[in-house]
């Protein structure tokens, strides 16, 4: 983890970042250990939410080391209720709107165990993976899937163009936000278009997530926060163009955007002038906005302490072992509080939670005394 004294914005560079929200600290959120001894150990990390003045981008002020975050990361796609779903649907909506033909490649930019692509594969297309998380890796590998294992970087961007050629439709579902250099993810997948390839992103919409207090999205994992707003700047920094948005009712609230190379003649939906102008009604450009955030969490952590100061019990049972856990133990400050963790993560059972320790059992335990 690095933190920076003067940090500059990850999008447009500039140095003129104000503070929105300053977090209680935290460790990574998916380093569940082996040992209850090293889960206690790992550090805690700062997490500052500021606001690009210039170009309007939410993001956090650490630099992370993603090589630690996700060579050995345990999250895998598939355990996600619902997401499999999510991508069956988003799969026929883009094949029959892009009119995908068997011959395509879709390439799944941080595919992770495969989920986002086994609806294309089921369609008869041909499908690539690049995903850097060993585990996944080999889980989408081992289900058939070509799956280049590394970050997308120049490397492997030309492995994938000399071993497969140009893909009709380039995927990034929820990983936008966890890249250090988002101008240089974004090129590196305009390079692997073909003339009339899209690029499909979806990712956390904080403008609604915000809006029902979902604060755990903000995370070491999450560096960037995009709006419809800083999504169209972000398009014209990467050679690209947004031709198209749409809020989503997934993970709490998520936006799925539509790229095409800057010199494409589409005309963009007026979808896009539309959500942005809702984003300036929603005042996402405005501090305030975040420190009512803070005041709403803020607010909820003190009755969970009073909740938890009339229960007759000092310990209690949590349901779920994930990033959003460990967040909101530490961001509460009820971690010595909570005695299990319960989940149904196979990935995740016997391990213990980062910073607090707390076993996690399997979820089918809960109950049974």
């Amino acid at each position: 983890m690095k933190i920076v004294n003067d940090p500059c914005c990850r999008m447009c560079g500039s140095s003129a970042l104000e503070l929105a929200w300053d977090l209680a600290p935290a460790p990574y959120g998916d380093l569940f250990c082996e040992s209850r001894e090293a889960a206690q150990k790992l550090p805690l990390l700062g997490l500052t939410l500021v606001l690009c003045q210039d170009c309007e981008l939410l993001q956090i002020a650490q630099e992370v080391d993603v090589e630690e975050i996700y060579l050995e990361y345990l999250y895998q796609s598939a355990v996600t209720a619902g997401l499999g779903d999510y991508y069956q649907r988003l799969t026929k909506s883009l094949i029959l709107d892009l009119e995908l033909q068997p011959s395509d490649l879709v390439v799944d930019v941080g595919s992770n165990d495969g989920t986002g692509l086994e609806p294309y594969r089921g369609a008869g297309m041909r499908v690539l993976g690049i995903e850097p998380s060993r585990r996944p890796a080999l889980v989408s590998m081992d289900a058939g899937i070509p799956t280049i294992n590394s970050f997308l970087d120049e490397n492997s961007v030309n492995q994938a163009l000399a071993e497969h050629g140009v893909a009709k439709l380039v995927c990034a579902n929820y990983v936008s936000a966890n890249v250090p250099n988002p101008v240089a993810f974004f090129r590196n997948m305009r390079a692997m278009l073909a003339p009339d390839g899209v690029i499909s992103v979806v990712t956390g919409y904080h403008p609604d997530q915000f809006a029902v207090n979902m604060f755990d999205y903000i995370n070491h994992d999450h560096l960037s926060y995009f709006s419809v707003t800083s999504a169209v700047r972000l398009a014209e920094a990467s050679g690209l163009l947004l031709t198209g948005a749409g809020r989503v009712e997934h993970k709490g609230g998520s936006i799925h955007l539509l790229f095409r190379a800057a010199e494409s003649r589409v005309t963009p939906d007026e979808s896009i002038a539309k959500l942005i102008q809702r984003e300036r009604w929603l005042g996402i450009g405005v501090l305030a906005t975040y420190a009512a955030l803070a005041a709403r969490i803020d607010a909820a952590s003190q009755e969970v302490h009073q909740l938890m100061g009339a229960m007759p019990t000092s310990s209690f049972a949590g349901v779920g072992a994930s990033i959003s856990t460990t967040h909101l133990l530490h961001q509460f400050g009820i971690g010595f509080n909570v005695a299990r963790l319960f989940d149904d993560d196979a990935n995740k059972i016997g391990r213990f939670s980062p910073g607090f320790g707390i076993e996690v059992s399997p979820l089918k335990d809960l109950g049974q005394g």
